[in-house]
């Protein structure tokens, strides 16, 4: 890492640290458990990499460990982000939460297979390598799709939620696709190294305004204050879109009674 990624990933891990602590002191680790839980896994990582020598085998353990970890979370993450998302409408949001459940648990079976498949001469270089970051980039590719998905329906449907829940969704919205873009854009589109200290600085810039946001915004009055998103800027037609996201929901409490 050049100084400037340093100093950003140093200042990144303080950040990190105060918005733990933040959520500790406003009461508000029950609530948000997964957040609580993926930030700490991400501090700890972070501060345990500086003091692990990079391109030792020790930090190929650390790395495989902690991203394990952190990609686990993050998937019960946006599980609870659409259980969230949509807790006015509780049968749209248990059918929402089972779909990202199901489609990331066979997302993650498809780099073994893959592998088993793979027959080739280089399918013996580091197989086991080769299948984590198979893995990895393939549960990132989904939760990013997931996120967008989410980020359309926020956007078009006129959802009532709790201010907390859209700062909480809002950034971590930001956090994932930031990263899964330095995942797949910069090596596939720019790939130099220029390029990748270019994105790699961009991305823990856009860390940070998560961050920022969540310190800042998180805060026990905003269990309590609501605000409707999505489709602002036609009344009349929002009203029509919340009644057919009522008429959804109870199709589906009906399917599922039956």
């Amino acid at each position: 890492m050049n100084p400037w990624e340093k100093g950003i990933w140093y200042f990144t891990i303080g950040l990190t640290a105060a918005v733990l602590l933040k959520l500790w002191f406003a009461g508000l680790v029950k609530i948000y458990r997964l957040l609580f839980l993926y930030l700490a896994a991400d501090c700890i990582s972070s501060v345990a990499g500086v003091f692990i020598p990079f391109r030792s085998a020790a930090y190929g353990y650390y790395y495989f460990s902690a991203q394990t970890v952190k990609i686990v979370i993050a998937a019960f993450m946006l599980m609870e982000i659409y259980a969230l998302a949509l807790e006015r409408h509780p049968a749209l949001a248990q059918f929402g939460r089972n779909a990202v459940g199901y489609i990331l648990a066979a997302a993650g079976v498809v780099p073994l297979i893959g592998l088993l498949l793979d027959h080739s001469a280089a399918a013996g270089t580091h197989p086991y390598i080769r299948t984590f970051f198979s893995f990895e980039q393939t549960i990132d590719g989904m939760m990013a799709m997931f996120l967008i998905l989410i980020s359309l329906f926020m956007a078009w449907f006129p959802v009532r939620m709790r201010r907390n829940v859209i700062v909480y969704i809002g950034g971590f919205i930001g956090w994932t696709l930031s990263r899964a873009a330095l995942a797949y854009v910069i090596p596939h589109w720019f790939n130099n190294k220029q390029m990748r200290v270019a994105g790699n600085i961009i991305q823990m810039c856009v860390d940070m305004v998560c961050l920022l946001a969540w310190l800042l915004e998180l805060k026990s009055e905003g269990e309590s204050r609501t605000a409707v998103v999505g489709h602002l800027w036609n009344r009349a037609e929002a009203e029509r879109l919340t009644q057919q996201l009522d008429a959804i929901n109870d199709g589906l409490a009906r399917f599922r009674r039956r």
